[in-house]
């Protein structure tokens, strides 16, 4: 803004939070001096007066509204679980965000070099898959080849994988089941089958 002309300060974390309360109401309360080193309990009130206790005798809007939907088994197990018989679940690791376009620009990406197919000893001993080989895993939408890594960290039947690395292309298995409300894409309940990668040209790859 100063190299277009229009003067300002150099930031500050009080100068930006006085700026925001200029902004948004319900910031007006928040001082910058008076968070000290526990914060304040939100909602603040103008006069900086916090909340230790929110609802006491009864909530601000009235009694609380409770709706009850039964619970259903997903789309993805309904359809495709005869066939494809274990769950594939995403997850992300300490060192990369997701897709990694910005942490794999980071010393991060030498502590992290590849994604990884966890899998349950019970399930990876059924498959003959031992810890580092290259696995197959295969969705109604398509397959991809990741190395797994055996651990109890997962139950029998579920698989969980990163996706931190687009080479490995795991969207390509996710389905496009969305949630009623939400519109939100299923990406944490996929229909799989594994099985022990043949592909050596695959695997020479992603360990470079």
């Amino acid at each position: 803004m100063n190299r277009m002309g229009y003067k300002q300060p150099d930031y500050t974390p009080d100068g930006m939070l006085e700026e925001i309360s200029q902004i948004v109401p319900f910031f007006a309360g928040i001082k910058w001096e008076r968070l000290g080193h526990n914060g304040l309990q939100w909602p603040v009130a103008p006069d900086g007066t916090d909340t230790q206790i929110l609802h006491q005798e009864e909530f601000k809007r009235g009694l609380g509204y409770f709706e009850f939907h039964p619970w259903e088994e997903t789309q993805e197990i309904t359809q495709h679980g005869k066939d494809f018989p274990y769950i594939l679940t995403t997850n992300r690791e300490l060192e990369h965000y997701n897709c990694g376009a910005m942490t794999r620009r980071t010393a991060n990406e030498q502590i992290l070099k590849s994604d990884y197919l966890m899998i349950n000893p019970e399930d990876a001993a059924s498959h003959l898959i031992n810890d580092g080989d290259f696995v197959c895993i295969e969705s109604p939408r398509g397959k991809v080849d990741v190395k797994a890594r055996i651990t109890d960290e997962v139950k029998p039947g579920i698989l969980s994988t990163t996706f931190h690395f687009p080479d490995i292309m795991i969207n390509n298995i996710t389905g496009d089941v969305h949630d009623s409300e939400a519109m939100c894409p299923e990406y944490k309940v996929v229909a799989v089958r594994i099985r022990k990668s043949k592909g050596k040209f695959k695997s020479l790859l992603q360990d470079k």
